[in-house]
């Protein structure tokens, strides 16, 4: 099969090198058979292998690869200008991408006669347009192989009927209007499979394109992400038998029922090597993967070029040539090993180097000069009124079944909305179109501004009716301070890796849970989402519980593929929790989610299970032992921050040196190897608490009142006053003189509790006190971040503090210079309602937010 793309609606073969059949030419000269009298035909010397020199009078731009090498620079520059452009107007990837193809194509630059003859000629364009279509192949397969397709048997009912009600609904009516509008198409256009073609186009919206703009916009993590993510998988595993159904129209078109058959048949056979030849082939390459590797580079590149294989067969067999890869990825086991691998090993070469070359593609067959009063009489009014209809059609009965269903109004309104995007499945589409020779590059190009603009449009739209931070706002008291004593407190432990955790569990023995003061510990490891698309969060005990009452094979779990590491840490949950089961309770779960998100998946589980703080390892920037260029875990300092910012419970950040972790496991060591018990148990542990006064202070008090029950502790307050009360509030005073009076009342004839007040003027007195307690070396100091805190007592400290998450006196506290070897514990108390609404449906929406760059999106 020769496939060609035509530019400008003229028929160009590819270049052949030596002689055109019955018009001999000159040896070693390059012809390009144009057929159009307008155009002459171009003859390009071919060079020969040797060293060019501009001082030796050659034109680097009569080779073929150099003007390939150009038309690279140019096409990844336009995009990413066009990119940074749009930022600020909240744009995802997709629309400055193809805006950055429509540059060099004829609609912009390439309208330019001296651009397209020494920038892109036919004998370069040849090769880019095919670097294109790999690109397009990568990026289907890459994006099925994130897809679970497991998900789809486990998708609520209501999802499944609003993804059928939001395809079937357009379907009528677009094919309504389609068959009523028949006698102004096209020839082509007017033939059933064509209309059929367009009408599924506009019908079905593409699980990667939703994966890909939710990315962008940083909602896959929401709950109308995992919504419309959820009802997009259930259309395309329609839409697979649906392209079926429309390649056999299109042979039935051509080769009537006896080609159908053949067709059939090659799809049958085909189909039946993928399942039982290829994935048996990936399940035998994860059992030869140990646990916690990447998979051999050998069977990666086995793998990628098995992708070229399956669109080499795809098409011999008449079927749409994407189908192969999309068929090829949906086989591969999702997640580590081997969907991890492939994700590593080239997504960034596949979207950062081979993508640009396809929009490129996209924007040299669009051209805006075509939208003409005759081309739209005669080709463009009905394709038009179709994706008018398609998109309010499908907008509304989405929404709407949402409704039906018990969808809140504003999640309804984003679904309809999302249900509506399009982007590079639709983009193959209408390549695929110009091929089967459905539409011309008329309507072509009314195609692909129609997936710009409705893309364009319909993202700040989504944003300005959905703020996925939203539901973590609460206007109860959900801290530690409002917690009755004596009552059961519940919280929400954090970790990625197993060396955070063993900190934390220390903090939680000093921390002292009794029967009477039990604590609910609800402890969530966070795992960088690789190798899949669909964030993941696994309730381990309800897992368990289904797989008792089911009477099924026990399943591996996703976490259990992961390395060893992450083992280590649900089995730290399980020690802890049978260590400590007469006063604490512990469930365990696993979130799979991008690092940018994690914060989304701790406030959820705050939020739900009404926990009065979340427990969070300090992390660190750099490795102390490496290179100052090495991050610790790069994506993962930006978790605290967001938790800190979106929070709907109290927060507390525990900075470890180590110091607790180490005494205890001496102390245990003493009293395994002592007689003498009783004066071994004698050994104390020092505690400070740094009261500065505001909301944070006090719940910091509040903690550091618990902890005072521990028989091993003893606690120091010290509260700092600022000279003849300058900078002082009235509300503030009277909130921390009241918690003051109360701690002190209440541990008044508590020996191993101790209070003091120190008087300062500014900064640099409360820097000089801090330090001059240092000699008392306290194994933790206990402080607030910022709430509340006198500015005078601060005066000139905020200049030096350069992490924000610590606030300024658990910064100085915590840095090296300090030279103290006590872990470091920085408490938020819960901010209430502060944004005091959500949107414009409640009469108070953000301008400034909707206005401000999206500086996350293209991260």
């Amino acid at each position: 099969m020769v496939r060609h793309f035509p530019i400008n609606d003229q028929s160009l073969l590819p270049a052949h090198f030596g002689f055109w059949p019955g018009n001999s030419t000159t040896p070693g000269e390059v012809s390009n058979r144009v057929f159009s009298p307008k155009i002459p035909v171009v003859c390009r010397k071919l060079h020969s292998k040797q060293p060019f020199g501009m001082f030796k009078g050659e034109n680097a731009m009569n080779y073929a690869f150099s003007t390939f090498l150009i038309e690279a620079i140019i096409i990844i520059f336009f995009i990413k200008v066009v990119s940074i452009a749009l930022r600020p107007f909240r744009q995802p990837r997709i629309v400055s991408e193809i805006i950055g193809g429509m540059m060099i194509g004829p609609s912009m630059f390439g309208g330019i006669r001296n651009f397209n003859y020494y920038l892109f000629p036919p004998i370069a364009n040849y090769i880019c347009a095919n670097i294109g279509l790999m690109g397009f192949f990568y990026f289907l397969f890459l994006t099925a192989a994130k897809t679970d397709v497991g998900a789809i048997g486990k998708a609520p009912r209501k999802h499944k009927y609003i993804a059928a009600i939001g395809v079937i609904v357009p379907i009528i009516c677009v094919g309504s209007v389609g068959m009523a509008m028949r006698d102004q198409m096209d020839e082509n256009l007017q033939k059933p499979s064509s209309i059929g073609g367009v009408v599924f186009a506009l019908s079905f919206t593409s699980f990667p394109v939703i994966y890909t703009v939710l990315r962008d916009m940083n909602l896959l993590n929401s709950e109308v992400g995992k919504f419309a993510m959820s009802v997009a998988l259930l259309g395309d595993m329609a839409g697979v038998y649906v392209i079926v159904i429309f390649e056999a129209m299109t042979h039935a078109d051509v080769g009537g029922a006896y080609s159908v058959f053949w067709f059939l048949v090659s799809v049958v056979i085909f189909a039946a090597f993928m399942l039982l030849v290829v994935r048996r082939a990936f399940d035998w390459i994860v059992s030869q993967t140990p646990e916690g590797t990447l998979v051999n580079q050998n069977y990666i590149v086995m793998i990628l070029m098995g992708v070229l294989a399956s669109c080499f067969l795809t098409d011999m067999f008449g079927l749409s040539i994407a189908v192969g890869p999309i068929w090829l990825g949906l086989l591969v086991p999702h997640g580590p090993p081997l969907g991890s691998t492939l994700a590593v090993r080239s997504e960034t070469f596949i979207y950062e180097f081979l993508m640009p070359f396809t929009y490129a593609l996209v924007g040299q067959g669009t051209n805006i000069h075509f939208l003409r009063d005759e081309t739209w009489r005669n080709q463009l009014s009905p394709l038009f009124y179709m994706t008018v209809v398609g998109f309010i059609t499908k907008f509304l009965s989405t929404a709407f079944a949402a409704l039906f269903f018990k969808v809140p109004a504003r999640e309804s309104i984003t679904l309809g909305l999302m249900m509506n995007l399009r982007g590079q499945m639709d983009l193959l589409v209408y390549l695929h179109w110009i091929d089967k020779r459905i539409v011309g590059f008329p309507g072509y190009t009314v195609m692909v501004l129609h997936t710009v603009v409705v893309t364009a449009v319909t993202t700040p739209l989504i944003n300005f009716f959905y703020d996925p931070t939203r539901p973590y706002r609460s206007s109860k008291h959900r801290t530690i301070q409002h917690t009755p004593q004596n009552t059961e407190m519940g919280l929400v432990l954090a970790v990625s890796d197993h060396e955070t955790l063993s900190g934390l569990i220390t903090f939680l023995d000093f921390a002292y849970p009794t029967k009477s003061s039990p604590l609910s510990i609800f402890a969530v490891q966070l795992v960088e989402l690789a190798g899949r698309a669909t964030p993941l969060f696994i309730d381990h005990e309800q897992r368990k519980e289904e797989e008792e009452e089911e009477y099924e094979e026990e399943e591996e779990e996703p976490e259990r593929k992961q390395s060893g590491r992450i083992d280590q840490v649900q089995s730290a949950f399980k020690l802890y929790e049978e260590k400590r089961n007469e006063c604490v309770t512990l469930r365990s779960y696993t979130a799979h989610a991008p690092k940018r998100l994690m914060y989304q998946d701790i406030c959820e589980l705050a939020l739900g299970k009404k926990t009065a703080f979340i427990l969070l390892p300090y992390q660190k920037e750099r490795l102390e032992d490496a290179a100052p260029t090495e991050l610790r875990d790069s994506g993962m300092l930006s978790v605290n921050a967001d938790v800190l910012e979106h929070t709907p419970c109290s927060v507390c950040i525990y900075f470890d040196k180590g110091r607790l972790k180490n005494a205890v496991v001496r102390l245990s060591m003493d009293l395994q190897h002592s007689t003498n018990s009783i004066r071994m148990r004698q050994e104390t542990y020092r505690f400070v608490v740094l009261f500065l006064g505001g909301a944070d202070n006090r719940e910091a008090l509040h903690l550091a009142d618990r902890m005072s029950t521990n028989p091993d502790v003893t606690l120091t307050v010290i509260r700092f006053l600022s000279y003849n009360h300058e900078g002082e509030d009235e509300r503030e005073k009277k909130l921390d003189d009241g918690v003051v009076t109360w701690f002190w009342v209440k541990n008044e004839s508590n020996e191993r509790v101790s209070y003091k007040e120190v008087v300062v003027k500014n900064g640099a007195e409360t820097l000089a006190a801090i330090q001059a307690m240092n000699v008392n070396d306290y194994d933790l100091w206990i402080t607030g971040r910022r709430e509340g805190i006198n500015p005078k007592i601060l005066e000139g400290l905020s200049t030096w503090s350069e992490d924000h998450q610590l606030g300024v006196i658990g910064d100085t506290v915590a840095a090296s210079v300090f030279a103290s070897e006590g872990s470091v514990l920085v408490v938020q108390q819960q901010v209430r309602n502060q944004k005091g609404g959500d949107g414009f449906l409640n009469g108070k929406f953000d301008y400034k937010r909707f206005l401000s760059p999206w500086s996350h999106s293209h991260n």
